[in-house]
């Protein structure tokens, strides 16, 4: 019976198993770094809230689908070109991501989103010359079941 030779030798492949191996360990330091829509790093921003107006729950029941809406005004001679809802505490803190088609001076949006726990959700806008706005609003999820029995 003949055997196909191999181009690699084990020494080969061990040295090349050593090398992804750092490279994964390389990639999940990188991973861990600082996240850029982190509570800490929103507060750190210190964005400019004026010009928006947040209208969300104090308390909701659940965090299945609680109303949020929002209407934001860019300051005179700038637009607005895109907006975003971060959930810092949410697995997945990116709510939702939308870039306007044509940039606007005034807008309101309105929908329901999903949240994890109590936490500030954050209204980020940003204006056609490249600075941010932003505003927290905090409300606190609750859950209305009882596990006693009671």
């Amino acid at each position: 019976m003949l055997y196909a030779k191999t181009l690699l030798a084990r020494r080969d492949c061990l040295a090349h198993f050593g090398l992804g191996a750092v490279g994964i360990c390389g990639a999940s330091h990188a991973l861990s770094a600082v996240e850029s829509h982190s509570q800490a790093d929103l507060l750190s921003r210190q964005l400019d809230a004026k010009g928006i107006v947040v209208t969300l729950a104090p308390l909701a029941d659940n965090g299945n689908a609680i109303p949020l809406q929002f209407t934001i005004q860019a300051p005179s001679g700038q637009y607005l070109t895109n907006f975003e809802i971060i959930a810092p505490e949410n697995p997945n803190p990116v709510i939702l991501r939308f870039k306007l088609g044509q940039a606007q001076t005034r807008m309101t949006f309105s929908t329901r989103i999903r949240l994890a726990k109590s936490q500030d959700v954050w209204v980020l806008a940003q204006l056609s010359d490249g600075t941010s706005l932003g505003k927290p609003t905090h409300t606190v999820v609750t859950a209305t079941a009882c596990f006693d029995e009671t």
